[in-house]
């Protein structure tokens, strides 16, 4: 029911997704433990969209494996010094294998596990004008009897839709925009003036 305040990262693919979710889970687990799942879960968050996903410089900084880890870590020392003992734990472990460029794909996947633990699944929701308190109530309920899941949303206003919503959940796209219902009128006449000339 509630309005998710972040955008959603893209789920890596492939063999860097398991890779990912490896780490997710390790790191999960020891969080679990020690009762700071949420905890990482806003640092690993924080780091991932509003760190490295607003600065691409720091992103390439991460990503570099011509950077050494030894040249690396007083650097990420010094930037996530606040950070808990085990974030920067498991900034390390990253850094020593070289795969710091893997911190969005891990925060993902980390919260990917912690969804799927709870039931809870994230929809992105674009309409064209902002969506009030009811209808974001609506939309929930009726999400969650059409998924069995707990809907978790993030409303993205796009005024270039013209009305209606397009609701996408994991790779799935429900598009009732109206945008799309003129562009598929116009496809639809199109199509027929050509078979009657």
């Amino acid at each position: 029911m509630s309005d998710a305040t972040h955008e959603t990262v893209l789920e890596a693919t492939g063999a860097r997704a398991r890779l990912a979710r490896v780490y997710a889970e390790a790191l999960l687990a020891l969080a679990q433990a020690e009762q700071k799942a949420d905890d990482i879960a806003t640092e690993l968050h924080t780091v991932a969209i509003d760190v490295i996903a607003k600065n691409p410089a720091i992103a390439a900084f991460l990503d570099n494996p011509a950077i050494t880890a030894k040249a690396k870590l007083p650097i990420l020392g010094a930037a996530f010094g606040d950070a808990s003992d085990l974030f920067k734990k498991f900034l390390h472990v990253l850094t020593q294998n070289n795969r710091l460029g893997l911190l969005r794909d891990v925060s993902a996947a980390y919260q990917a596990i912690r969804d799927q633990q709870a039931g809870r699944v994230r929809v992105l929701v674009r309409s064209a004008a902002a969506l009030n308190d009811q209808q974001k109530a609506e939309l929930t309920t009726t999400l969650a009897d059409k998924l069995n899941k707990q809907p978790v949303l993030t409303v993205r206003v796009e005024p270039e839709l013209l009305g209606g919503l397009i609701v996408q959940v994991g790779d799935r796209v429900y598009d009732s925009s109206v945008r799309t219902r003129l562009n598929n009128l116009r496809n639809t006449l199109m199509a027929s003036s050509s078979h009657g000339a």
